[in-house]
């Protein structure tokens, strides 16, 4: 369903999109506060609010007909599933995947994973939150101090 709302399989946008240099990895979306191992190896982490729209239209509408098709007590194998689906996206002129895609899953993940260390180890040479509210406290005594010399300066003259 990924190649049908953007034209990439989910292990191609992984591979394309998982950046340590970039903010938060690339990502758009994660849980929690911080990005995790866990979430670069989701491709719908990677889409922008368009495509995951678009993404989830089309899976919305899928299941619709399923539950349509369970509702009627319809029988459906695998191979009717995968029948229905390639009719429901020539329908919405949307591309069917006819292909393994350029990237493997493994090879995905891997890039990933290289790609988190590499964002790991440069957030974790960046000051906490505390460190960092510790150097704007700092930052603010010296601008104080620099007030008050100026002002001591001004009062003698």
């Amino acid at each position: 369903m990924h190649w049908a709302a953007h034209g990439h399989t989910a292990a191609e946008i992984v591979t394309q999109r998982a950046d340590a240099r970039q903010a938060n990895m690339g990502l758009t979306s994660w849980r929690g506060e911080k990005v995790r191992k866990a979430d670069v190896s989701v491709a719908k982490n990677y889409l922008s609010q368009e495509e995951l729209d678009i993404l989830n239209r089309i899976v919305t509408i899928y299941l619709e007909f399923a539950e349509l098709q369970a509702l009627n007590r319809k029988p459906m194998y695998m191979a009717d599933w995968i029948h229905k689906l390639d009719d429901f996206l020539k329908i919405s002129d949307r591309d069917i995947l006819t292909h393994a895609g350029k990237v493997s899953h493994q090879e995905a993940l891997a890039n990933a994973h290289a790609e988190y260390d590499k964002y790991r180890q440069q957030r974790l040479n960046e000051p906490s939150p505390v460190e960092q509210h510790f150097l704007e406290a700092i930052n603010e005594t010296k601008r104080i101090e620099k007030s008050k010399a100026q002002n001591e300066d001004s009062d003698d003259g």
